[in-house]
Parts: C-alpha cells; structure tokens; sequence
C-alpha cells in the first residue's frame, strides 16, 4: 500500500512537469529568466539594464522588444524620452538591431536576419528613461512595469531591483498575475537605498509583473522647474483668426489641386477628339451611366483603386482571382472532416501558363509581381508543413502534393499568414506607379496624400502654436475648439487631394455604373450569358464591394461557381466563397508581431492608495520573436 502511495505522489510531481516541459517544447522560444535593473539618477531619469535569457526551440532571427514611451490616462498624457545605450550578449558583444516606432511604443528588432539562432542566448538592453518619477502628496514615486504582458511565449522567472543613492525608500508594493488584477505573487527585499523584488508565478501573455516604489520627499533629486513644465503648454496657443487658417488654406488647395479633371465631352466611353478639360465643377450632377460589362483594359485592383483612390486587401484578393481567371493559377476549397469540427483550407496552383514566358508577359508588372510572391520561397516552405498536417493518413494526396512543392507550384493559405504582408508595399507601389503611367492618376496617389497629409500636419502646428498660446494666456479654451473641429474636414481634404486625370474620370464614371448595376442585381434579367458573366465580373465584384450580392444572386439561379474556384458547390459557393475571402484577407495582412500592440498601461496615478495592479505602471509591452 505504501509502494503505491509513493509511485501516486511521484506521478503528481513528475507527470505535470512532464507535461508542461512538453508545452514549453512546444512553443518556439520561451524566455528562462528576464531580470531588469533600475537605478534612478538625480536629474530624475531612470537608467535600466534589462537582462532576457531565451530558450529558442526552433530556428529563429532573434527577438523583438516592445517599450512604450507615450503613457495616457485621465485626460493627461506624457511622452517619457527613451534613449537606447545598447543592446549586446552576456559577453558585451554587440547585437545587430533596427528600431522603430509602433503605437505608443518603441520597437526593437534584435538579431541578424541572415543569421538563425536556437538553444540558450542572453540579450542585454539597456536604456534611459526620463519624466518617469512623478511627484505626489509628501511622496515621490517610481511605478514600473518590469516585463509587460504583450508577449507570445512564457516568462519563467522574472526579478527586479532599484538602487537609488538621492533618496530614501519608504515603502515597496509589488503586483504579479494576470493583466490588471492585484494579485502579489511576489517577494519583496527592502533597504534604505535599493530594494529587489522577485515574482513567484510565471509570467508572460497576459500575466505581468508591476512594483511601485514610494522615496521620501525630503530628497536630493533634481526636477525640472515649474517654469519649464508651464512653458510646454503655454508656446502651443494663440487665437479664433490662426485657429481657422488652416482649414481655410487645405479648402483652397483641394479647389485648386485636388479636384478631378473631366473632357469637356459628356461622353465617358471613348477618348474624345478634342482633348481640352476642365476641372469637376464643385457641385456638379452626374447622372449614373449604364454599364454592365468589365471595363476595358482595367484589372480589378486597377477598378478597386479608381474608385476610391485606394488599394485595399479588397483589390489583392480581387487580383488573386483575375489570375484564376485568366488561367495563371487554381484555386481549390479543401475540406479535412474530423469527428467534431472540420477544417477548411484553400491552395493554390500554379498551371502550365505560368510557364510560358510570352503568355506570362501579357500580365502587368504589379500582377507578375502578385504572383510571384504568392510562391514565394518562404510561402512554399511554410506549406510544406502545413500540407504534412492537412494530408496525414492520405499519403497519396500528400505525395502528389510535395511533387507541386518541389517545383513551387503549389501553397496553401495558412502558409501565407505572416508572410505575405511584406510584399504587400511592393504590390500598392508598382500598381500606383502604373496607374500614373497608364495617366489614369495625375500623379501616385499614395504618395500624393502623405504629401498633403504631412503638408497640412505642418501648417496645422504652426497655426496651433499660436492658438494654445493664446488660449493659456486669455484663458479661453474657444481657440482650441475651433481648430480642432476645422482640422476634422482640413485633413478629409488633405486625403482626398489624389486627382483623377479626364481619363480617369471617364473611367471613375464607368465604374460607378458598374457597381450600380451590380449592386442592384439587374444582370439577373439583361445578361443572357450569364456563366461567362459571372467567370469575368467576380474579381470585380469584390474589389467593387459587391461581391456578396452577385454570390447570392448565383445561389438563386442555381448557378454554378467559377471553374477557376474548385471544391465549391452551387448551393454552397455563397458561403464557400465568404470564408474564402475572410480567411484571405486575414492571412495576407497579418504579421508576426500582431500579438503586441505596442500600447501602454499606465493608470495615470498612484500605484499606492489602492491604485496599483499587475501590468500598470510605466515600462511594460511586450515582444515576440522573428
């Protein structure tokens, strides 16, 4: 009985750490141990080491820090500045890194991306950070959150200590646990000058780890002056005239330079002889023409983008289907039943048209681009192991499958998600730069409206200066208001500056019809040959918005699904094709660091007086690996 006893009481011990040693294998990295060291300065900036030892499980570039800088709570926002020292190994050797700005955060990309690394490695950051210290009622006070909760692995151990020689410590809380709870799964050592606090609980996604560190008010510590912290506020006003130039100028460039030009013919089907224009008259009728065919010479992106001066990931899934159609690839709905819920995957197929380098020339520069990276070595690579998980047990499938991966012929959707989006600025720029060259678009549109956008930012501080100022120093918040409310239509029009040549005007016109007539499902009634509409307008249809209206209307009719769509049935393909678009718009823009926003959880006021929690506090975010 004993003997059983013993072997029971084993297995509780060693068959959890069994099984969670099995899930930290499981996930790509984990980090062992991140210890951070704060020492507080006397001109009241903070000076912090962070050490992170992490366990890669699979071939990785290295990690990605997150550490938001800006901090907003209760109407009062402040911009803490961040000043990187360096970043290196246990050693001191120096890591390759790039940083960036990401919300309300800095981010850190650390790691060669030529080099993979695995097994144990040490990253060390360190950083300054100041306006940190804030200043309460008979106390000053550090609150700090050590590792943030915005990470996609585990933390396993997590410690922090603070040293101060300007200022006594009078009292130390810690928080430890899931994001915004007070739980204090923690320990705690005090002195006089420094303290060192310890979390006894894993840490990692939405699990953080906060402490809060009261110093005496009777210290030698150095805060900026009174006049200084005024001076901030008082140079961004001034009065009602500034507050509405701005709006006034964006109003009078849109009317000079962002209005589209028009042939001074009404019609909009053909390039008239006389090619002299005029400006689009500001409150000019239009009546809606009659068009129930593709627009010649247009590509669905080129539709999509016409139509709003923009590209969306509509226009992309939209260009995918135009290459379907036009024969270059396959598209087929894959369904693995399983005893409770099913899985739904779609591949796509290169075909033998790829191969012809004639035929491959009749594409345009943006959709030989789109389709070379939809094959993309790392896309082709990351479905080699999504096909082993979807065709397990049919080893047939699965052998014809791997002969398509050989000769990159053949990906799946999942292995897109995290990839595709790098290409995606490629694609909008060849695609922008085409319909400039094409003269559809006077000039690039994207680059038009960052141009405008940051011409208006600039006019807009200007003028702001001058209305804070004059709101601080009369006492009157109007000013603010005013150039607040005007800013709201000012920047609507420096967005909308892109102009449409008469050319593209024309075939703005076009399209307009076009989804008119397809939105209201009158091809229903007036096209005989309906199938062969339905193979040409459905790219259309969804970078026009439509496409949910043409795919019920097919499942009334009974019609069946585009030959270049397989797997689909008639009575099914309307909401065959939803998840189709769902899942691949998901997948094209989604990348590897969407699990950290990049946002701050400061509270916006004491950590003592009940308003502390784990995650508060300045510091924090999060990371990842890459």
């Amino acid at each position: 009985m004993r003997k059983l006893l013993l072997i029971f009481l084993l297995l509780l011990v060693i068959f959890p750490s069994k099984i969670h040693a099995q899930e930290e294998y499981d996930l790509p990295y984990v980090i062992d141990s991140f210890d951070s060291s704060i020492e507080l300065e006397q001109d009241t900036s903070l000076l912090i080491t962070e050490r992170i030892d992490v366990n890669f499980n699979e071939p990785r570039h290295g990690i990605l820090r997150v550490i938001p800088v800006v901090y907003s709570a209760k109407g009062r926002t402040i911009k803490a500045k961040f000043n990187l020292l360096g970043i290196t190994d246990a050693n001191g050797v120096p890591y390759q890194y790039e940083k960036s700005k990401l919300n309300q955060s800095v981010n850190l990309r650390i790691g060669d991306p030529d080099v993979y690394v695995e097994g144990e490695n040490t990253y060390v950051i360190s950083y300054e950070m100041s306006k940190v210290l804030q200043r309460y009622d008979g106390y000053d006070e550090v609150y700090w959150n050590v590792t943030g909760s915005e990470w996609d692995t585990e933390i396993a151990t997590s410690s922090v200590s603070f040293s101060t020689p300007f200022a006594d410590i009078t009292d130390v809380l810690c928080f430890a646990g899931d994001f915004g709870s007070e739980e204090g799964h923690c320990e705690v050592q005090k002195n006089l000058n420094d303290t060192y606090v310890e979390s006894s609980t894993t840490l990692g996604t939405n699990k953080d780890f906060s402490v809060v560190i009261s110093l005496d008010e009777n210290n030698s510590l150095r805060f900026p002056g009174f006049y200084v912290r005024l001076l901030e506020y008082v140079l961004d006003n001034w009065g009602y005239v500034a507050a509405v130039f701005p709006g006034l100028i964006m109003f009078y460039i849109w009317l000079e330079k962002g209005r589209d030009e028009r042939f001074l013919s009404e019609n909009i089907y053909f390039k008239p002889k006389n090619v002299k224009t005029r400006t689009v008259s500001l409150f000019e009728r239009r009546h809606i023409p009659f068009v129930y065919h593709p627009i010649d010479n247009l590509s669905p992106s080129e539709v999509g983008t016409i139509i709003d001066e923009k590209v969306h990931i509509s226009d992309v899934v939209a260009e995918i289907l135009e290459l379907a159609r036009l024969g270059y690839i396959k598209i087929r709905r894959i369904e693995k039943k399983k005893l409770l819920k099913g899985r739904v995957e779609y591949s796509f197929i290169k075909t033998d048209k790829c191969k012809d380098r004639g035929k491959l020339s009749g594409l345009k520069d943006y959709q030989r681009y789109l389709l070379n990276e939809l094959f993309r070595s790392t896309i082709v690579h990351r479905s080699v192991k999504e096909a082993e998980k979807l065709f397990k047990g049919a080893d047939a499938k699965l052998n014809e499958v791997r002969k398509m991966l050989v000769k990159k012929e053949y990906v799946l959707l999942s292995a897109v998600k995290n990839h595709f989006y790098e290409g995606l600025p490629v694609f909008k720029d060849k695609l922008y730069k085409r319909m400039s060259s094409e003269e559809l678009f006077s000039r690039n549109p994207e680059k038009v409206r960052i141009a405008w956008f940051g011409i208006f930012m600039v006019i807009d501080v200007i003028f702001a200066i001058f209305v804070l100022f004059f709101t601080v120093t009369t006492y009157n918040l109007g000013p603010a208001f005013v150039i607040a409310l005007i800013s709201i239509p000012a920047i609507l029009l420096a967005m909308s500056m892109p102009r449409r040549t008469a050319k593209g005007y024309s075939y703005f016109r076009q399209i307009e019809g076009l989804k008119w007539y397809l939105g209201k499902g009158k091809w229903r009634h007036e096209v005989a040959e309906k199938k062969l509409f339905i193979e040409e307008i459905l790219p259309l249809a969804v970078a026009l918005g439509v496409v949910n209206k043409i795919t019920s209307d097919m499942k009334e009719l009974g019609m069946r699904p585009p030959s270049y769509f397989a797997g689909s049935s008639i009575g099914s393909f309307s909401s065959d094709f939803g998840k189709f678009y769902s899942s691949t718009t998901s997948s094209f823009i989604s990348t590897p660091t969407s699990g950290s926003s990049g946002t701050s959880s400061w509270s916006g006021g004491s950590g003592f007086s009940g308003g502390g929690f784990s995650g508060g506090g300045f510091g924090g975010g999060g990371g990842g690996s890459w």
